[in-house]
């Protein structure tokens, strides 16, 4: 069941679509609210509710860190998560990666995902990226 569209949800869509990598919802609120001032943190999760129901959007879920959204794309593509600010972002990733050939008896694979770890552009300039 799909929503009416609102000025509200056509800008927080286009943040999505804009974005280099998966938001938050406090970053896409953030950004959101750029365009439209006054924007309830409130509207941002219903309309990430709808359109993850709506299969527009998918979550990014890593251990420790908060959930992220991104456009649904039909290319298979990898994350980067940056050691030092935490945010995640698309990279192009192998186009497969092999599912393990001897596997733990009665586990069923289902699929899996590649993370890149490092710094990333703005971190490594600002000298953060010194390991």
């Amino acid at each position: 069941m799909r929503a009416r569209t609102t000025r509200q949800l056509e800008v927080i869509r286009t943040v999505i679509q804009a974005a280099d990598r998966p938001l938050t919802v406090a970053e896409l609120h953030a950004e959101a609210a750029r365009e439209l001032p006054g924007l309830g943190i409130a509207t941002v999760y219903r309309a990430v509710r709808d359109m993850a129901r709506d299969r527009m959007i998918v979550a990014v879920n890593y251990p420790g860190q908060p959930t992220r959204y991104e456009a649904a794309l039909a290319r298979h593509h990898a994350h980067f998560i940056c050691h030092h600010c935490k945010r995640v972002f698309d990279v192009e990733g192998p186009e497969e990666v092999p599912l393990p050939r001897r596997r733990p008896k009665g586990f069923k694979f289902t699929g899996n995902e590649v993370v890149y770890y490092g710094s990333c552009a703005d971190c490594a300039r600002m000298g953060r990226g010194k390991r």
